[in-house]
């Protein structure tokens, strides 16, 4: 069905009408401070002080957001006519499975109950309470229709580190995570806040409780969703080790990485032969609610993706042993990461015992060709789709992400919300929205090598050589151009590339629409274009983000420096030598996949220890640097070698972007900083230096930093924790340098440990640093030792 009504406008290719062919996608652009920013705040107050009125606010901004909702929802209703659609299902017996991002769903603090990392990684649970209350009341779907589900990344080492932790001494559940309360206990994500909304906003007469399931919740119950008739469920859709009957096998005749996959049947549905288990599980209607954000290895995170990792199971073992399919690490339940699925296209094969990449008797990594992220994302979504199951996709835009993904990095004030039944087309407009900000009068002047896929460029810096100095001037780059997702996801059946929008603009009270692809509004009969203003890009793949800057960059070097940078970097990863890096070119080496395996040691190592965190990290970025070098490590191995240099980059552009010049210690006369470029050489000094130090490097220590990390370890287990303090995530700032003043005025003795770093790193800020010795022995560089040598960080 395609009710869409075309509007006439002027436009800078002359008077036009705006798109109305292909799958239409409802938009909102809302105002993001009468949105949930700030909410976490706001929760803190409530939680803390039983601050009613900061309750009453966190309420009016939820349904400022819900009335926001309908100005995407109602005209895709109009188009679709999606919600009979979805009653016809629900008719069946099946649930709306409500699926949102909650990779890391320690969003509320369990010590201060403030705003934790995952807020700015997770899905928002103020957007699920709109979005909940949306379907209550203008689809007519009582919450006893409802159930959420999540195969969330962290949600093991959270449930176990908050069991470990939890004052009142009882279990905290995956699922009582998602809730963010249980008993008397605060954190993780907030859905019971979701609850209490929405059980606050029932008209008289309604009597579908949505609290109701939160029991089941914090007491570990688990009830097949056709056997829960009075209950909004929370599903966690990682564990089915513990009962094999919650999994169901998936074929996949097209399959490029797997042939068949195993999925919870609260999303499946039960076996098709065995009534029993269909009256079990009957299906559900997939509610897909990605947190609009960039990523470390695919394009970005949203639509196609949460769905196609964010539904694989991280605990089953077809093997059993805890030796799981598609996460890591094996032989604990305190899975990190969904290391076990690929994420590139040359994957090594893993020693599960240390992370490291197997050999063959020729003392040759034993690596295989795959279909790479991209496959492996579309086969788990043909998986479900194969199964006749209806999905629909409502993005939370309202703060996109950007620079990181895993829950260090900044939100962005864009107040959009993308919704549509096709995740192909829906995906590609975010997409385009994302990383074109380019209004269309501008694009229409951009020619680039590659091409703008379509009219999509995107502005950046590009580093040019200015005397002595590195500097940037304004260009162009299309990252669309690099990445295949959508196409091969159109070619295998999950939905078309052509779109239209339809929808409102709050802000500017108007239309929204699309023309040729580009997002804008009609104001007074003109085309007014919806773009970002942020440069989005993740600091991890910077290179392939942000192409034309990296490279131009290398090339930069090279001339001041008559050093073949550029080059080398792309013969490391141009694998068709067309002097292109695509988002399938990250080396040949699977240096992707051991950093996965390395960070899946880290999270569960958060979990299964009360100090993990602070030995995890340590030793995540330890192996990293390690093994990026011969020299530096007894194995005598190089695989993080090929991501060195991107790594430089990435501090490189970052210390371009800096508000203050600084000169470069490398280099004579050469400034970095307010759009100045470092050396190479001053960009590794400090990407070690931080790696050290601490993000404050060169002009503080702090944490995370190996010597920070370290330092803290000894106070908690040697001192009492005189100045790590009691808040996990909220160090003193001054403590570190208190201790070293202190210990180098003789009133207290150094803590029992040694960090071990190369000779430039003994001294900071030209004195000696308490407790960091130097070393170029490989078995000793970038690790600690504690209580002489009776621990050992390698």
């Amino acid at each position: 069905m395609n009710n869409q009504k075309t509007i006439s406008f002027n436009s800078p290719l002359g008077r036009q009408e705006s798109d109305s062919s292909g799958s239409p996608v409802g938009v909102v652009r809302m105002d993001v401070s009468k949105s949930y920013a700030g909410v976490g705040l706001l929760l803190q107050k409530f939680i803390n002080n039983s601050d009613q009125e900061s309750w009453n606010q966190i309420k009016t901004k939820i349904d400022y957001t819900y009335k926001s909702l309908d100005y995407a929802l109602a005209p895709l209703e109009q188009s679709t006519s999606f919600i009979a659609l979805i009653k016809e299902k629900l008719n069946k017996g099946q649930k709306l499975l409500f699926k949102p991002n909650l990779v890391a769903p320690m969003c509320i603090d369990s010590q201060t109950h403030g705003p934790s990392l995952g807020s700015v990684a997770c899905t928002d649970w103020v957007f699920i309470a709109a979005l909940m209350r949306w379907f209550h009341e203008r689809a007519r779907i009582s919450y006893y229709k409802m159930s959420l589900g999540e195969a969330a990344t962290a949600v093991a080492s959270a449930a176990s580190i908050y069991s470990k932790t939890n004052p009142e001494e009882k279990e905290i559940t995956p699922e009582a995570v998602i809730e963010g309360k249980s008993g008397d206990f605060y954190g993780g994500w907030g859905f019971y806040f979701v609850r209490k909304y929405l059980f606050e906003s029932l008209k008289e007469g309604e009597t579908d409780d949505p609290l109701k399931g939160h029991e089941e919740s914090i007491n570990g119950t688990y009830l097949p969703p056709g056997h829960v008739s009075d209950k909004l469920i929370v599903y966690d859709l990682n564990r089915i080790y513990d009962d094999p009957n919650k999994g169901r096998k998936c074929e996949i005749p097209d399959g490029i990485n797997y042939k068949s996959i195993m999925l919870h049947k609260a999303i499946t549905g039960g076996n098709p032969d065995d009534p029993e288990d269909i009256k079990a599980y009957p299906g559900c209607v997939l509610i897909n609610v990605p947190k609009f954000k960039i990523h470390a290895i695919a394009l970005f995170t949203n639509i196609i993706k949460n769905l196609g990792i964010g539904l694989y199971p991280m605990q089953y073992a077809s093997e059993g042993d805890y030796k799981w399919d598609y996460a890591g690490p094996h032989g604990t339940t305190v899975v990190g990461m969904k290391s076990g699925i690929p994420h590139q296209v040359w994957v090594p094969e893993i020693d599960h015992a240390n992370s490291l990449p197997k050999k063959d008797a020729q003392g040759n990594y034993i690596i295989k060709k795959t279909g790479g992220i991209i496959a492996t994302m579309i086969d788990i979504i043909k998986a479900v789709s194969n199964l006749g199951i209806l999905m629909f996709h409502i993005v939370d835009g309202i703060e996109a992400i950007n620079v990181d993904h895993q829950g260090s990095g900044l939100k962005t004030a864009e107040g959009m919300v993308f919704a549509g039944l096709n995740p192909v087309s829906t995906d590609l407009l975010c997409a385009r929205y994302m990383f074109s900000n380019v209004p269309l009068n501008e694009s229409l002047e951009v020619k680039l090598e590659g091409g703008t896929a379509g009219g999509f460029p995107q502005k950046v810096p590009i580093p040019s050589v200015d005397g002595i100095n590195i500097i940037s001037k304004e260009g162009y780059d299309c990252l669309l151009a690099r990445d295949f997702t959508f196409e091969r996801a159109e070619k295998r059946g999950l939905g078309e590339m052509s779109y239209y929008a339809t929808g409102y603009d709050i802000l500017t009270d108007s239309p929204i629409i699309s023309l040729k692809g580009h997002l804008g509004s009609v104001i007074n009969d003109n085309f007014s274009d919806i773009v970002t203003s942020t440069l989005f890009y993740d600091t991890y793949k910077i290179p392939w983000d942000l192409q034309r800057t990296a490279l131009n960059y290398l090339a930069a070097v090279d001339e001041l420096g008559g050093t073949n940078l550029k080059e080398e970097f792309i013969q490391y990863f141009d694998e068709d030598d067309d002097g292109v890096i695509s988002y399938e070119e990250f080396g040949k080496r699977g240096s992707t996949t051991i950093m996965l395996h390395f960070a899946a040691d880290y999270v569960s190592s958060m979990g299964k220890e009360r100090l993990g965190y602070l030995k995890g990290f340590f030793k995540l970025m330890s192996s990293m640097y390690r093994y990026s070098n011969k020299q530096n490590n007894p194995d005598n191995l190089d695989i993080m070698g090929e991501r060195s240099l991107a790594t430089t980059c990435a501090v490189a552009f970052t210390v371009s972007r800096m508000p203050i010049e600084i000169p470069d210690q490398f280099v004579s006369g050469r400034m970095c900083g307010k759009g100045k470029w470092p050396s190479t050489q001053f960009a590794r000094f400090l990407q070690t230096g931080n790696m050290i130090y601490g993000p404050g490097f060169p002009l503080s220590i702090g944490v995370p930093g190996l010597y920070g990390n370290a330092l803290f370890y000894a106070d908690l287990t040697q001192n009492g924790g005189n100045y790590a303090g009691n808040l996990r995530n909220q160090p003193n700032p001054g403590a570190i340098n208190r201790y070293i003043r202190e210990v180098k005025r003789g009133k207290v003795k150094p803590l029992d440990f040694v960090v071990y770093v190369p000779a430039e790193f003994v001294k900071f800020t030209g004195k000696k640093i308490p407790n960091i010795e130097t070393t170029d022995d490989p078995t000793k560089i970038f690790t600690a030792s504690f209580q002489n040598n009776n621990e050992i960080w390698s």
